[in-house]
């Protein structure tokens, strides 16, 4: 029963964690543009000195290299988190394979995208400052590799909501089973045959 509970706490953490991330990346973009328009006058003096067009380019440079720093740390983070759970899926599920094989293939998940990590910052760096931000091989080259790592990490979180399902209806058809084997004897047994 306790493990059940660890289970599923350390799998809503790991879920949590990653919708966090995610929007922590998407945030971190948005107030790059957002300093720029909305400056305070210190700052504002500072802007116009380097120039609005590049004191942008350094702030959204600075989000990006953030955001990577952040993703590449998770992505570690996330390699004993998901032994972890599968270590303790293993007695919450009596053994059952299935939250064993959607917490490897949550793994498998997290390999890959540690895999392409390396690429994706290295083009991501690339495309960031021109001649590379204007060249459009580079541009389309980051694209794909973020829609790769989007779709790996949609997938991860797809995969972490089934299983997810899985252990709340698989506590619940325990606990409903242990109801129903307690009518059939003792108390239980007693009560059916008052009504």
């Amino acid at each position: 029963m306790h493990s059940t509970r660890i289970a599923t706490f350390l799998l809503g953490a790991w879920i949590g964690c990653c919708i966090f991330m995610d929007l922590l990346a998407l945030e971190n973009l948005r107030l790059a543009n957002g300093v720029l328009n909305s400056a305070i006058p210190p700052a504002v003096e500072i802007i116009q000195k380097a120039g609005r067009e590049e004191m942008g380019l350094l702030l959204r440079y600075f989000a990006a290299e953030q955001y990577r720093y952040f993703f590449s740390t998770w992505e570690l983070i996330q390699i004993p988190s998901a032994l972890l759970l599968a270590g303790v899926l293993y007695f919450a599920a009596d053994r059952r394979p299935m939250p064993q094989i959607l917490c490897g293939l949550m793994l498998v998940l997290v390999l890959f995208q540690l895999a392409i990590h390396p690429e994706l910052a290295y083009r991501g760096r690339e495309a960031d400052f021109p001649p590379g931000s204007q060249t459009l091989g580079t541009q389309a080259r980051v694209w794909a590799l973020t829609e790769v790592w989007i779709g790996a990490e949609s997938a991860k979180l797809l995969i972490g909501a089934l299983l997810a399902n899985y252990m709340f209806t698989y506590k619940s058809r325990r606990r409903s089973r242990r109801t129903d084997e307690g009518l059939g004897t003792g108390r239980g047994a007693r009560l059916r045959e008052q009504i």
